[in-house]
């Protein structure tokens, strides 16, 4: 598991690792500065033509440490400073009163993008904003960071690419363009999120020696995990039968709709559901039978049934409900009577979520042990907010519905994120690639959901998990077919 931070959480951090426990700020950044000067010799000899863009925060003064560090390497240094130096920090003064005895060049003129291309740097490296800013950005700044995007040269930002908000991700009015971002102890969620992953480029971590201690202090609510914690999976256990991995109840399909239901019934058994049942109109029949003779087959009734759905709701060990169903008077009181009377683990998709944006009351029957597994489409149609306005907040608007409705959400997106009904605790997947945005992805999704619930996950620890494999499974598709010609089937093959 790794620990995702607020621009904010990192303050708390580095704090309490120079304010309790007494280390030196100034060991912080010679150690920072240290690690970037690794990563550029990673990339590029010594002897380059290196800019400095630093403003007179502490980001700042990381940057004149590795100019001096840079200088000492045998590179071509220049400084721009770029902030008010009456508004300088103490760290700040000191580091440029060292290159100033260096003589290292400096100059508060910052150059156009004619003077920038002119100058023809190798390397140009952003130390301006790093993870305080807050505003938007405009002015000789934003001219700045036009400057440096149009420059031709490697871009390495220290800590977090100017302009991208350390928490969203998202860009403030203006952002540079880095082809390598080397952020320190802790990643930043906005270096995660998109478009700030987008703007960070390769995005490396690096320890300086900022205390884990303070985290019981910051208590960051982000965490994400890789391909290699899918090891931590429960084993199944040798003495067990069909019983044991539980039973799957997939609501899904209507006339020629009959893939959704197909995807989603399969995925529960690739996810070691022992029994699968398809309820899904009569006209189905002959596909789903063909595509899937494992499972088990129930028609629904032509009118809605309370007796069939109770005899159902008693066979499940978990319900997915909503992928390709439609949102008509059957599917929507098939839909009330899961949820009002269910009361088993359930997974509300696609048309299930349809539904309950058309009908607000039925968000009233929602429980814990439902997880929601909307895409920001969906998720605008439930909450009534524009997309655009979830963009800039994306955490937080998972954090806000999956709190008010006591649910777990899955809110689908680059980066898919699973927000715990406290709505405080978060799980961001990096996992996955733009491949597994083609149809039917998240039909394999619910499926994969469905069936570790029946097999006695925990709804939040499902939700996690569910979703690491998808994500994974899409990785292993997409090196298989590539991004651009992989089908929802092809995720299903590798899971």
């Amino acid at each position: 598991m790794r620990v995702l931070v607020t621009g904010e959480e990192m303050r708390q951090l580095d704090g309490y690792s120079i304010r309790t426990m007494g280390i030196p700020s100034v060991v912080l950044m010679e150690r920072a500065a240290l690690t970037v000067e690794e990563e550029i010799r990673k990339c590029f000899p010594a002897g380059q033509k290196v800019l400095i863009l630093s403003g007179t925060g502490n980001n700042g003064a990381d940057g004149l440490a590795l100019a001096r560090m840079l200088t000492l390497d045998g590179d071509d240094v220049q400084v721009v400073v770029t902030g008010n130096r009456a508004h300088a920090t103490e760290e700040w003064l000191t580091q440029f009163a060292v290159c100033d005895k260096m003589k290292i060049p400096a100059t508060p003129e910052i150059p156009n993008r004619a003077e920038m291309r002119r100058a023809g740097y190798d390397i140009i490296v952003d130390a301006m904003l790093g993870t305080g800013l807050s505003r938007m950005v405009s002015g000789k700044i934003s001219d700045c960071m036009d400057a440096v995007n149009a420059s031709g040269a490697f871009v390495v930002a220290v800590d977090t690419p100017s302009g991208i908000s350390a928490d969203t991700g998202c860009v403030l009015g203006n952002a540079v363009r880095s082809n390598l971002t080397v952020t320190f102890e802790y990643e930043k969620i906005g270096l995660v999120l998109f478009p700030g992953a987008r703007y960070a480029g390769e995005c490396v971590v690096r320890h300086i020696g900022i205390l884990p201690q303070g985290l019981e202090e910051a208590a960051p609510g982000a965490f994400t995990l890789s391909a290699e914690d899918l090891a931590e999976l429960p084993e199944r256990p040798q003495d067990s039968n069909k019983g044991t991995f539980g039973r799957v109840l997939v609501v899904a399909g209507s006339r020629n709709m009959a893939g959704a239901a197909i995807l989603a019934a399969e995925a529960a058994y690739r996810a070691g559901a022992g029994l699968v049942r398809v309820c899904t109109p009569e006209c189905n029949r002959q596909i789903v039978q063909t595509a899937l003779p494992e499972a088990l087959f129930t028609p629904c009734a032509e009118e809605f049934s309370m007796e069939q759905m109770a005899e159902l709701c008693r066979w499940a060990s978990a319900i997915v409900v909503g992928p390709g169903l439609g949102t008509g008077r059957q599917a929507t009181q098939t839909l009330r009577y899961i949820l009002q009377y269910g009361e088993i683990p359930t997974v509300v998709d696609a048309d299930g979520l349809n539904i309950l944006a058309a009908k607000p009351e039925l968000q009233e029957l929602l429980r814990e042990n439902c997880i929601l597994t909307p895409h920001l489409g969906e998720m605008s149609r439930l909450t009534g907010k524009p997309i655009a306005n979830i963009r800039t907040d994306v955490i937080g608007c998972a954090l806000d519905y999956a709190e008010h409705h006591g649910v777990i959400l899955v809110q689908k997106d680059a980066r898919t994120v699973v927000a715990s009904p406290d709505g405080k605790t978060c799980y961001v997947n990096t996992c996955g690639n733009s491949g597994m945005s083609t149809g039917g992805s998240g039909d394999v999704l619910s499926g994969i959901l469905g069936g570790l619930l029946a097999g006695g996950s925990e709804p939040q620890r499902a939700a996690v998990w569910g979703v690491l494999m998808h994500a994974c499974a899409g990785d292993r598709a997409a090196a298989a077919r590539g991004e651009r010609a992989m089908l929802a089937g092809d995720i299903l093959a590798h899971l």
